[in-house]
């Protein structure tokens, strides 16, 4: 069977124009912003896709030295990029943006060097600390959040490593649901593919979350977090809270 034929430059040419029509922005910003949201959304995709296929590799037995061949790099650099945490991010439901996935990679290398078989909100915390071009990290470094303050909490705790090491990390449910609210936040913003600011958004609108209960040692709410964000996109911070939060707090400012 022949394989599928990838769209042509002149047919994502198109899309981009068919997407920058449908806003009120002035047309040369507007099909900017479409193609780097589509532009983004392809190399996410692409990102999972490899992922996936070098993860089914790896199940099957192939080992890094032929992956690293069928790369045309070194075993190292092929380990280096799809080895650590690359297994877990490749199942995780969503559309991500470049920055968004480094941010959920890290997050499995952070939980692999704490000696955790496990990724949770945490260590995505972690992640998007560590991944300093997105706008999650600037609203961090804004509230006084960094990677050190982080980890000297008692919340993440130091095990030493399992022999052998798992080679998939789970998936707690409070992520799980974190993820789920940064997937329906970014459509709700309209944007292609879930940011770093939209998985910070997500993860703090899971009250029990983790990574929240540190962010509350640390002195910084949820709301604080939101304003921070919306500060650096420009926005109210209402649009950034889930639907049922927003409808909560208009309630409570009618009562006062």
């Amino acid at each position: 069977m022949a394989p599928a034929r990838l769209p042509s430059l002149d047919e994502l040419t198109a899309l981009v124009d068919g997407a920058a029509r449908s806003g009120d922005e002035e047309p040369r910003a507007a099909t900017l912003r479409a193609a780097i949201a589509i532009g983004r959304d392809l190399t996410a995709r692409g990102d999972a896709l490899i992922e996936r296929f070098v993860s089914d590799a790896r199940a099957a037995g192939m080992s890094w030295t032929e992956i690293g061949q069928a790369f045309g790099t070194s075993k190292q650099a092929a380990q280096q990029r799809y080895g650590r945490g690359a297994v877990a991010t490749a199942a995780w439901p969503g559309r991500w943006t470049p920055g968004a996935y480094e941010a959920l990679v890290r997050a499995g290398e952070e939980a692999r060097d704490l000696g955790h078989d496990y990724i949770g909100t945490e260590h995505v915390l972690l992640g998007l600390l560590a991944t300093e071009g997105g706008l999650a990290f600037r609203a961090l470094r804004d509230l006084g959040v960094d990677r050190d303050a982080v980890l000297a909490t008692d919340c993440m705790s130091h095990r030493p490593p399992r022999r052998p090491e798992p080679a998939c990390l789970g998936v707690m449910p409070r992520l799980k649901q974190a993820l789920e609210q940064a997937s329906r936040l970014a459509e709700r913003l309209g944007a292609g593919s879930a940011d770093t600011e939209h998985l910070l958004a997500g993860i703090v609108a899971v009250p029990g979350a983790m990574a929240v209960e540190i962010l509350r040692r640390l002195g910084v709410r949820a709301d604080d977090v939101l304003e921070a964000l919306a500060a650096e996109l420009g926005i109210e911070a209402d649009r950034l809270a889930p639907p049922h939060r927003r409808r909560r707090r208009r309630l409570l400012a009618k009562a006062r």
